[in-house]
């Protein structure tokens, strides 16, 4: 419903507060509403009473007026001439809303849905299960439309009159977060929290926390991690990797907000909010911290590549994605937070460090090959149905769009010659010419816009 739609019924609610049952009966057969008196004085719930009033407003000339107002009507003659539903506080558990209703909400036009699922909450037998089923089949519709911020307005009538089955499906509340994400000015922020009491529901969170730090909005991303982190850490059903993941977001979004805090906080409290994260390997915050602030740079050299041990050539590897992050904010316009994506997708893409350096063939330990990753490991990354795109979209999003910056970088730096940057160009450009389309049913639906933009001029989004 519109701004204006929206007023037009606030100035209404006082006449329509005053009208008598034969009045709402004249009004509504104005508008082509034809209600079953005898049907809707029998009506023994609110449920009940919007699907007979859906099965009239269907049909309705919506002149001067919305779909939703002809629905309150109806329920407001309802209230006149109904019989009261017995036991209809919330103090009672939700039983669940009856199939009739569900049924007559499927068989209706979206904007007749909006206003059912605004005002069915507030029927005592509403609970999640309802709940996720209507939301669904709303963000499908609303999504195919291009509307997905609409569903805010629902969920919004949801937490007022339904809370306790608002809250009980971390679904409900991820598609809350994804609303706020897409409507400037939303409270992003405790959505975010809200989803994060669901502790150690790692999934959702995480992907979210992830579309905040791709937008540029860290200390939502922040709050939401390390509320959820406790539950997270002692959850027994998330596999280790999970969790050393997700305590790595974390980490990197806490050196995320300190740079971005004016004053520049101090050591003891960066060290203070990294504490509960777990230990941190000798001397990577200090090197991590210059990397990214740009108070220091890479000084290796192609020359001294060869002579490095393999845990050297990791944490070359390490610093090298860490001070591309400064390339990526200054040279291509990046926000903090959107550069941290990189860790660990981008590593994990990377060749291996060759081992065993006393074997007779040991593979290359040119920059290139150790830098570039294969154009298999493309093309398998890229492929359609990646589980790892439902997980982090905006992480592969970031991931794909820094590819081509990734090998101006390395070329600038000495690392790659002019030929194998071209061939590294040619490698991106064609192993990831399908990626953008399967962004286009991300729930963010500027994502695949933002990689094809990416792999075609080598910009980042």
């Amino acid at each position: 419903m519109s701004g204006q739609e929206r007023l037009d019924e606030t100035r209404r609610e006082p006449e329509l507060a005053d009208s008598s049952a034969e009045e709402f009966l004249h009004r509504l057969r104005q508008c082509g509403v034809s209600v079953d008196l005898e049907r809707l004085e029998r009506a023994g719930g609110l449920a009940e009473a919007l699907a007979l009033a859906a099965a009239g407003v269907r049909r309705a000339r919506l002149r001067g007026t919305s779909a939703s107002g002809l629905v309150q009507q109806v329920l407001e003659l309802w209230r006149r001439v109904g019989s009261r539903p017995q036991g209809s506080t919330r103090e009672q558990a939700a039983t669940g809303l009856p199939r009739g209703f569900h049924e007559g909400f499927t068989s209706v036009p979206l904007e007749l849905r909006l206003a059912l699922a605004r005002e069915v909450a507030a029927d005592p037998r509403f609970d999640a299960e309802d709940a996720l089923e209507l939301g669904r089949g709303l963000r499908g519709l609303l999504r195919e439309s291009g509307r997905q911020a609409e569903l805010e307005e629902v969920l919004a009538a949801w937490e007022t009159h339904a809370p306790d089955a608002y809250r009980a499906e971390p679904a409900v509340l991820s598609w809350r977060v994804e609303c706020a994400l897409q409507r400037p000015g939303a409270d992003v922020h405790g959505a975010l929290l809200g989803l994060a009491a669901w502790r150690g529901h790692l999934v959702p969170l995480l992907k979210l926390a992830e579309w905040c730090l791709y937008r540029g909005r860290v200390e939502a991303a922040l709050a939401g991690l390390t509320t959820a982190w406790p539950g997270v850490r002692d959850s027994p059903r998330l596999f280790g990797w999970d969790i050393e993941n997700f305590a790595q977001r974390a980490v990197f979004t806490t050196l995320d907000a300190a740079l971005l805090r004016e004053p520049a906080p101090s050591e003891h409290w960066l060290r203070e909010q990294l504490e509960p994260l777990g230990d941190l390997e000798p001397g990577w915050l200090e090197r991590a911290q210059a990397s990214r602030s740009g108070s220091g740079t890479w000084s290796g050299t192609p020359e001294q590549w060869a002579q490095l041990s393999p845990r050297q050539l990791q944490l070359e590897q390490q610093a090298l994605v860490m001070a591309f992050e400064r390339e990526l904010l200054l040279r291509y316009d990046w926000p903090l937070g959107r550069t941290q994506l990189l860790h660990p997708w981008l590593l994990v893409m990377l060749p291996e460090v060759p081992r065993g350096l006393r074997a007779l063939q040991e593979p290359s330990r040119e920059p290139a090959a150790l830098l570039l990753p294969a154009e298999w490991v493309l093309e398998e990354w890229a492929r359609s149905g990646s589980d790892s795109r439902y997980r982090h979209p905006h992480a592969e999003a970031a991931v794909a769009a820094a590819l081509l910056p990734w090998g101006h970088f390395l070329r600038r730096l000495g690392l790659i010659s002019a030929p194998e940057h071209a061939a590294w160009r040619v490698c991106v450009t064609r192993a990831l010419a399908r990626l953008p389309e399967h962004f286009s049913s991300a729930d963010d639906p500027a994502l695949a816009l933002e990689v094809r933009r990416a792999l075609r001029g080598g910009g980042g989004g």
